[in-house]
């Protein structure tokens, strides 16, 4: 298990982690022979990695069906074991699917619960009783160390988006202030009501910002004012900017 938990850590992103998530389950959880994870959020249920098609084909009929242990393991927390898909009577009618695709055992374990959805890993075996007790608590050590690899990669991606967010309200910042001959405190204020104003996110008025400076240097148009697109990300953007209000007039770009 404790080179399962190595393996897992090693990739950096949310595909790479549960890509790898389910092939380290079929070796570090005895008697597996196909997994997959399964997603629950607002726009559904979806399958984000599997070992195969037998997974994708049994989580489909899960999410059609609204019925299986997988969905029950995400929907009240926890491990929902099937010994035999032959005899199984709370999911009749998924059971008879999985025995059409040859499995006979299942385990449905919750890996995680936040604000963004729950995510479910799905054990498949092809024999029945292949999930006993001593299976059920590997795999339950084995999703803590797959929630652990998660929430470090998804931690490490949010941050990487965080920076890239700053980077571009100050190159916008800094647009804005040469625009307007005004301080940064101000020009992050006018860039801040104009995201108010227009219910626009502060990044993506930025990021309009950026792009219509870049794009009128490249058109030849350097001296092209960068609050020509603020102004028109909304027509009740604040024009002039608070500071230059009670201040000297704004410099008027060159033509």
């Amino acid at each position: 298990m404790a080179a399962a938990a190595r393996e897992m850590h090693a990739p950096t992103t949310t595909s790479e982690v549960l890509n790898r998530l389910v092939h380290v389950a079929v070796r570090a959880v005895p008697g597996t022979e196909f997994a997959g994870v399964s997603v629950a959020d607002r726009s559904g249920v979806h399958t984000l990695a599997s070992t195969g098609p037998v997974v994708d084909e049994l989580d489909r009929a899960q999410y059609e069906l609204n019925e299986g242990p997988c969905l029950d393991a995400m929907r009240q927390g926890g491990a929902v074991a099937v010994a035999d898909m032959r005899v199984e009577g709370r999911w009749p009618r998924f059971a008879r699917r999985a025995v059409g695709q040859g499995v006979l055992s299942q385990l449905g374990i919750e890996i995680y619960r936040d604000r963004s959805g729950v995510g479910g890993l799905n054990l498949y075996a092809s024999s029945p009783f292949a999930f006993d007790e001593g299976t059920r608590h590997a795999a339950e050590v084995f999703v803590v160390h797959a929630a652990l690899a998660l929430d470090k990669v998804r931690t490490t991606s949010d941050l990487t988006t965080a920076l890239q967010h700053r980077q571009t309200i100050g190159q916008a910042v800094g647009i804005t202030m040469q625009r307007y001959g005004i301080d940064e405190h101000a020009a992050f204020d006018y860039l801040a009501r104009i995201s108010q104003n227009s219910n626009i996110k502060l990044r993506d008025v930025a990021r309009r910002v950026v792009d219509d400076l870049t794009g009128a240097v490249r058109s030849g148009h350097p001296c092209r004012p960068a609050g020509t697109l603020v102004r028109r990300v909304t027509v009740d953007a604040p024009h002039p900017p608070p500071a230059a209000e009670s201040g000297p007039a704004p410099r008027r770009p060159a033509r």
